[in-house]
């Protein structure tokens, strides 16, 4: 089970609340704690009984965003405290907080793997496309069982090969220097990576270990793809091709790992707007983000227009970590336009499931907004 989805266990404690926050005292009461008004308050519905995901939704249901930072934080402090019994969580937090990972640097090539014909209903991505383009896209895949702490991809690395997780679980390190890796997020079974280079030849730019026995679907890539993801034949494909450009041209998303964004493109919907259709004005609160996959749109301020956004773009996207986030220019449809539409609720809901990430998109998002305000 995911750590997130894990209710949270804590050993016994004292709570008083202040107006600055509150006072965590131990049992024992031989050492007492501040915490500011968040944790504080996390704190107070954490002792109910709640995962991590059962909090977010909480404070959701209320009208509340959640600082991931923040919970972060919290969660950190109580695991060292030892004053959360999971182990689970008290595992992850050793994970996430070690300089070095446990990494061996075996490749998925020199394991024995077996040809296979997957049924395309029962994959993410490729359950979307039309079945005939899914199993021409399947046609060469391997099946693979992997142990615990094999880089299944490599940051850097030239390959067109995507993969799925079918059994197991695998984490995602962003790679800061030839000996520190900053876990960014953990698969599970039914996850999807590797669509940079699927996609867009592009080098990888995460590790992914696994951290458990697995079983891995290697999808190889053919020269042939690349015409197909072209062609009008494959319109499904090529959506996702846009999707992928568009993340990585986002001055939000770009630095975030690729492969743990999967879930974030599958909490979207496409929507079709015709031409001069307002999809927000400025002034007005904002709730949703948008990626441009067909068409235009155009940025006024004041009533000018500033700017023109084209297919692949993304927009709005500081306005799902900014509670009562208010609009800074008005967006019109330039023409017919297909757009992916990712609200704020379903966003939160993924970060909800992904605690790490959660928290290193919440910290590019400040530093960003911290950015444009000196700008």
């Amino acid at each position: 089970m995911k750590i997130e989805r894990e209710i949270i266990q804590l050993k016994p404690f004292k709570t008083m609340k202040h107006s600055q926050g509150g006072t965590l005292t131990l049992s024992s009461g031989l050492g007492s704690f501040e915490l500011n008004a968040l944790q504080f308050s996390y704190l107070e519905v954490l002792k109910t009984g709640v995962s991590i995901e059962g909090l977010v939704q909480f404070f959701l249901g209320q009208g509340w965003l959640v600082s991931f930072r923040e919970l972060y934080s919290l969660l950190q402090f109580l695991v060292h405290e030892r004053l959360i019994s999971n182990q689970n969580i008290i595992d992850y937090f050793k994970q996430v907080n070690s300089d070095d990972s446990p990494l061996v640097f075996s490749s998925i090539d020199v394991m024995n793997g077996k040809q296979v014909k997957p049924d395309p209903s029962t994959l993410p991505f490729f359950r979307s496309l039309e079945p005939a383009l899914a199993n021409y896209l399947l046609q060469k895949s391997t099946v693979f069982s992997v142990p615990p702490n094999i880089r299944i991809t490599h940051s850097g690395q030239n390959s067109r090969d995507l993969f799925v997780l079918l059994k197991g679980q695998a984490s995602i390190y962003k790679v800061i220097s030839e000996t520190r890796r900053q876990l960014v997020a953990t698969l599970g079974a039914g996850a999807l990576f590797g669509e940079r280079g699927f996609l867009l030849n592009q080098p990888r730019n995460a590790d992914v270990i696994t951290s458990g026995p697995s079983e891995v679907l290697r999808v190889h890539h053919l020269p042939e793809y690349d015409n197909l993801i072209k062609s009008d034949k494959a319109q499904a494909l090529q959506h996702r091709f846009w999707v992928m450009q568009a993340l990585l041209s986002s001055p939000f998303f770009k630095d975030i790992p690729t492969d743990s964004l999967d879930a974030l493109i599958f909490t979207g919907r496409l929507v079709q707007a015709p031409a001069h259709q307002v999809l927000f004005q400025e002034g007005h609160a904002g709730n949703t983000c948008y990626i441009i996959i067909q068409g235009s749109v155009v940025i006024s301020q004041k009533g000018q227009a500033i700017n023109v956004l084209n297919q692949g773009t993304c927009f709005g996207e500081i306005s799902l970590l900014i509670s009562g986030g208010v609009r800074t220019a008005t967006v019109t449809t330039q023409r017919d336009t297909v757009l992916l539409e990712i609200g704020q609720n379903a966003f939160y809901k993924m970060l909800a499931q992904n605690l790490v990430l959660a928290k290193v998109i919440e910290t590019v998002a400040a530093a960003r907004i911290a950015r444009d305000q000196k700008g």
